[in-house]
């Protein structure tokens, strides 16, 4: 039973990635959380101290909480698009093949009840950090984190699975509209943007893979030979595919930010170490990378860029 449930809603939320061509769906998120949310019922409360427990009832606070900002008249194509490959990638990666099996463990109600409150707050947080970034709030992105910090501290985010890559790619992507607000003010329309844009993309993808290499070479399984430069290569060109299809976006419709396609190149080079996460548990080795690589896209026009007119 569960494990139909949790089809559905896989299925659901590859809708959900879909919508934005067809411009429907705004109830998708609805029905993944309802999906979710029996199919955990439909399970034994000790669940929740597995990941295939855990990952349902986070799907089920971050699709409710998408919903909501739906219905309050956020872009449903980008939260609907962008939040199901989020929710698809977490019920892949965390949702066991052979689905929640019965817990040879008891567990205090106490426990039970802090896991859950845990794996609600990590949903609704993931949530909100995609919420905030196309809807940027300075005050919320501090309260954001601190509650990063407090999981990190309190829940022991570092040994949830893939979560804190999400985490990363969620939050990244959270705070970019505001440096990119900081820098849109100042460059407004420059000449040269098409320079800009590929020389910042060029520098950052060199810089993903030399800062890869010297991250992966300390892998003692690795090593700093041909394979530690194989391993680097196979990252980048993953990451560096990511971001350029990202880079297609604007054909989607999502062409309001003032260089549509170096937002693009940001937000799925952002969001690419989550899908490196299927593959490999070397992921969190190419964070730094991308992170300066965000960086370089933002700052590149200030510095590329000639004749600016500031936006008034």
């Amino acid at each position: 039973m569960a494990e139909t449930l949790v089809t559905l809603a896989f299925i659901s939320a590859l809708a959900m990635i879909l919508s934005p061509t067809f411009g429907r769906g705004k109830w998708l998120a609805s029905l993944t959380a309802l999906f979710c949310c029996i199919a955990f019922l439909s399970t034994s409360l000790e669940s929740i101290q597995q990941s295939g427990g855990s990952v349902l009832v986070i799907v089920v606070s971050m699709a409710i909480l998408l919903q909501y900002r739906i219905r309050q008249g956020i872009s449903m194509k980008y939260l609907n698009g962008i939040g199901g490959s989020v929710i698809v990638l977490m019920l892949l990666a965390m949702y066991p093949e052979g689905g929640i099996e019965e817990s040879i463990t008891e567990y205090s109600l106490i426990s039970n009840a802090q896991e859950i409150l845990i794996s609600i707050t990590i949903g609704l947080l993931i949530a909100q950090l995609l919420v905030n970034s196309i809807v940027s709030n300075q005050k919320i992105s501090f309260v954001m984190l601190g509650a990063i910090i407090l999981l990190f501290a309190w829940g022991d985010l570092l040994d949830r699975d893939i979560l804190p890559i999400i985490v990363y790619s969620c939050a990244a992507i959270s705070f970019l509209p505001f440096l990119e607000e900081k820098i849109n003010d100042s460059i407004g329309s420059g000449q040269g943007r098409s320079l800009s844009l590929g020389f910042s993309t060029l520098v950052g993808i060199f810089l993903i893979f030399a800062i890869t290499y010297v991250s992966v070479s300390t892998v003692d399984r690795i090593g700093s030979g041909n394979g530690a430069i194989a391993v680097s290569l196979w990252m980048t060109l993953a990451a560096s595919s990511i971001g350029l299809i990202g880079m297609l976006l604007p054909l989607l419709g999502f062409d309001s930010h003032p260089r549509p396609e170096a937002w693009g190149w940001r937000i799925s080079l952002a969001l690419s170490p989550m899908f490196l996460t299927l593959q490999t548990d070397l992921s969190p080795h190419i964070l730094l990378g991308i992170t300066l690589a965000i960086l370089i896209s933002i700052s590149a026009p200030l510095v590329l860029e000639k004749n600016h007119a500031k936006a008034v």
